[in-house]
């Protein structure tokens, strides 16, 4: 048994030996193309929130995400996702025994990634989706430097929300463009914080304008019913509200004037409070 666990542990230690060497472990590495996508690590702490913005004031709010792995050479995943909008995508530059792999997906629905294997750009994946490379963009006024354009416009099968989208290797989604060719543009927080004011202001009017409506009716209906219940308490004394309008000789028992308007003014205002409940309150 002793010799047997002998045996048992020589082969373990052979087999962490080799292990150690690198003699069982494929050499990871990536085209020269993939190289500069691996090399912006410290260039997304300050962005973790960006923002995109149309040209009809809609601005959209996304959380981005970079994560390099500790590996040689490094592995890169990156996700940005908006609030408002359908934007969902993920990039992912994975090292590899053959040369490397970029996957991109760019639908929440749908399960299937897309595929550039040993990418040199221009890269095309077997369902027409294209990956190209260029040194810079001009994005409203600010100029951004080594940008990666996914296009999925061209593809016999588009599995994305959108048609293209530009990702800046230092800063991360510049630029996206809808499949009906609406171009969301990277904005500053100024223009975004602008936005939601307009927003609120926008809401706080409509709101006012409802507001007013609503009061309106519920006053006409409450003097509709106050006028009902005046007209009852007139009716029951065989006196009406137009014969005490018009007719400035009725004989209106002041009583009779005083109960009919404090019953109308207690219901109008429950009326107006919300409380019908409170009606009861209302004593003939």
């Amino acid at each position: 048994m002793k010799k047997l666990f002998l045996l048992a542990a020589s082969a373990l230690l052979f087999a962490c030996s080799d292990s150690d060497s690198g003699e069982n472990t494929p050499e990871r590495s990536v085209t020269q193309d993939m190289v500069p996508l691996l090399s912006a690590k410290k260039d997304f702490s300050k962005d973790t929130v960006i923002y995109l913005a149309d040209s009809a004031k809609f601005v959209d709010k996304l959380i981005q995400i970079a994560s390099f792995s500790d590996e040689t050479p490094v592995e890169l995943i990156y996700t940005a996702k908006a609030m408002a909008s359908s934007i969902d995508i993920r990039l992912q530059v994975q090292p590899n025994s053959s040369g490397g792999s970029i996957f991109v997906s760019c639908n929440p629905n749908q399960d299937e990634k897309i595929v550039f294997n040993e990418p040199v750009f221009p890269a095309k994946s077997s369902k027409g989706f294209v990956l190209k490379y260029s040194d810079s963009l001009k994005v409203g006024k600010k100029i951004y430097y080594d940008i990666l354009k996914f296009d999925a416009s061209k593809s016999t099968q588009n599995l994305c929300n959108i048609s293209k989208f530009y990702y800046g290797i230092h800063d991360g989604l510049v630029k996206v463009i809808s499949k009906n060719g609406i171009e969301l543009n990277r904005v500053s927080a100024k223009v975004y914080e602008d936005a939601e004011k307009r927003r609120e202001e926008e809401r706080a009017r409509a709101d006012s304008i409802a507001q007013a409506v609503a009061d309106s009716i519920a006053q006409a209906k409450a003097d509709s019913i106050a006028k009902a219940v005046a007209d009852s308490i007139l009716k029951a004394n065989s006196i009406s509200t137009e014969d005490s309008t018009n007719n400035t000789d009725a004989e209106i028992p002041e009583e009779i004037i005083d109960l009919a308007e404090s019953v109308a003014d207690c219901i109008k205002k429950a009326y107006s409070s919300g409380s019908l409940t409170a009606i009861k309150d209302c004593q003939l």
